[in-house]
């Protein structure tokens, strides 16, 4: 490829939302160097990265670090997992952060997580105050996550932009309850629903994350942004929606205990303002068919 085309530098590639923003990236102009412990098997470029460990990693030449990579614990209540989520997603930040500001580089793209915004039934602005109720061990990681980063790019002349993620669903998710819910309506159902399922979220697709990163590396507008659909639904309303497009059965389970809220809608006016227009949840679910390909 030619000299011309400006590189960037990715983490996380492999990963859910690294799949569909690659090769958007590429359609956009860019090429990209995959920084992870692996190449994927369509890498432009591909250096080591243990974010565990992080000591020497090649970012000559690269223009901008996108760093979607995180460690997510599969027991959330475990304290022990507390350790791990600081050591890779706060402290490997920060030295990876670290390299890229050594290496030159002046622009920083990370991904953080809406869901470490304190309980609100409003729908948090980026300034709404950062304090999760619930998740701890890891939205916890994720706020110690930004504030390391934001410190290290304090006096540097570096574009730092924080990506506040909603529930982020699409083609390719294998986990989560709205990835099980879709497989189960495309397998003939039933859908199955914890207790009232009042639990909800601000769920965005896959492709309009991508979509705001790339709006996002084509501004000069520094800070966090929130990237979500705007909207809550609970999964009761997911469950409904996804039957009525499937024709699958929804089935309720005996709920145990009071049931977790979930979390607020997103304010995605700052988003909006560079031309973030959001796909609706019933649009982005017609698409349920290519999840189980």
């Amino acid at each position: 490829m030619s000299g011309s085309v400006p590189l960037l530098a990715l983490t996380g590639g492999s990963g859910f939302v690294g799949r569909a923003f690659a090769p958007m990236a590429r359609r956009a102009g860019w090429r990209i160097r995959h920084l992870g412990r692996r190449a994927p098997p369509d890498a432009d470029e591909w250096t080591f990265l243990d974010l565990s460990a992080v000591e020497d990693v090649d970012l000559s030449g690269c223009a901008a670090l996108v760093h979607l990579a995180a460690y997510i614990p599969t027991d959330h209540g475990d304290p022990a997992e507390a350790e791990r989520c600081w050591r890779i997603n706060a402290l490997g930040t920060l030295k990876l952060v670290d390299a890229a500001i050594r290496a030159g580089m002046r622009r920083i793209m990370q991904a953080s997580s809406a869901n470490a915004y304190a309980p609100t039934p409003e729908p948090p602005d980026e300034h709404a105050p950062l304090f999760p109720g619930s998740r701890g061990y890891y939205l916890g990681s994720k706020v110690c996550q930004e504030i390391y980063a934001a410190e290290r790019c304090r006096g540097e002349d570096v574009l730092l932009q924080t990506l506040r993620l909603a529930s982020v669903y699409g083609p390719g998710q294998q986990s989560g309850a709205l990835a099980a819910m879709a497989q189960a309506a495309a397998s003939g159902g039933p859908i199955r629903v914890h207790g009232s399922g009042g639990f909800g979220a601000d769920f965005v697709h896959v492709d309009d994350v991508a979509w705001a990163m790339l709006l996002l590396l084509g501004s000069e507008n520094a800070g966090a942004f929130n990237v979500g659909s705007g909207v809550r639904t609970t999964i009761a309303e997911l469950a409904k929606l996804l039957a009525g497009q499937t024709g699958a059965q929804v089935v309720h389970g005996d709920g145990e205990g009071g049931e977790d809220w979930g979390f607020p809608a997103l304010n995605i006016d700052r988003l909006r303002a560079l031309g973030y227009q959001p796909t609706c949840l019933a649009g982005g679910l017609k698409l349920w068919e290519r999840w189980c390909a």
